[in-house]
């Protein structure tokens, strides 16, 4: 539990705004004037990202149910909440209006050669019926 009044500095040091002084972890822990930080609630998906999300569609595959790169193993079907948007961040929402999705099982969620990979491949499939201008609109980044 830390106390709302500690920041941290470039220099990796701990800092009270509080005292207005260079401090200890341990000195913020006894301190008797510590406000512990209270933790915020997630936010809850709007209703227009939660209907955007059941219409994800991928450009990649048309079977949804089995991870991209492991097809053949039983154990590999994915849940609809858990596919993977290719071009994530600020191009999430992006991702999955233009069916740069990917279903992934756990394992190769985590790969970041397969994750490079399918950026990659994703951008060749959407240039065989666009342009790369087109691409470069819509994701700011060229991957080939």
């Amino acid at each position: 539990m830390y106390c709302i009044n500690l920041s941290k500095r470039l220099n990796g040091k701990l800092r009270c705004k509080l005292l207005k002084q260079q401090i200890t972890l341990e000195q913020c822990k006894k301190c008797l004037k510590m406000q512990p930080r209270v933790n915020q609630p997630i936010n809850k998906k709007s209703n227009k990202q939660q209907k955007l999300e059941k219409s994800r569609y991928s450009i990649l595959t048309n079977d949804l149910k089995h991870c991209y790169i492991c097809y053949e193993q039983d154990e590999s079907l994915i849940p609809k909440d858990d596919l993977h948007e290719i071009y994530g961040g600020r191009n999430r929402t992006r991702s999955i209006k233009n069916g740069f999705v990917a279903p992934l099982c756990r394992k190769h969620h985590e790969d970041e050669i397969i994750l490079e990979y399918l950026k990659r491949l994703c951008q060749i499939t959407y240039e065989e019926n666009h342009t790369r201008e087109e691409f470069l609109k819509i994701i700011d980044k060229n991957y080939l």
